[in-house]
């Protein structure tokens, strides 16, 4: 090393001196700087994952087979009214970086990624679920072709009450007759 050093000129060694001072500068910055930090509450981001209104007439072709086989016939027609849909809540992973600019302004820069689980059984991948909501029913309409007496209307609000975890005064049965 000291051979190549001999054989330099003053202007190289000027040059390789110098650029020796910044390599430490930079260095001696990436050391001394501020690590990348997460905030300690992961944020979430709420994703629908079916449709309000799918989801509603699913329950509602279910609930009028359920009651018609109860009536013993094609009687009953059941409206379903949703207070809001199904809904996912999803852990995401946060980085912030902050850095200085040449000029000397702070640059703050976040990126957000969502947790991953990976299954290699299956070559599967899913996102880390926090919280799943089911959907909330606002109310339950039911249409009865025949007239019902108050014993059957009972035992039909009590099955959609117990179906679908609802309060008896969320539900009203009417006739056509």
């Amino acid at each position: 090393m000291g051979e190549l050093w001999n054989r330099l000129n003053e202007k190289q060694k000027k040059l390789i001196s110098w650029l020796a001072v910044v390599l430490a500068i930079g260095v001696g910055l990436l050391v001394l700087r501020p690590p990348v930090t997460t905030p300690p509450s992961q944020p979430v981001v709420k994703v629908e994952s079916v449709s309000s209104q799918s989801l509603a007439g699913t329950w509602e072709q279910k609930l009028t087979a359920m009651l018609n086989r109860m009536l013993g016939g094609n009687a009953a027609q059941v409206f379903l009214t949703l207070e809001q849909g199904p809904s996912l809540t999803i852990a995401y992973s946060v980085t912030e970086e902050e850095r200085e600019t040449a000029e000397g302004a702070v640059e703050r820069r976040w990126s957000s990624t969502p947790v991953i689980l990976r299954n290699d059984s299956e070559r599967k991948e899913t996102p880390l679920v926090l919280e799943e909501r089911e959907p909330t029913v606002r109310g339950v309409l039911i249409v009865v072709d025949k007239r019902v007496d108050g014993e059957l209307r009972l035992k039909l609000a009590r099955a959609v009450a117990t179906v679908l975890q609802v309060p008896m005064y969320r539900i009203e049965i009417l006739s056509k007759e």
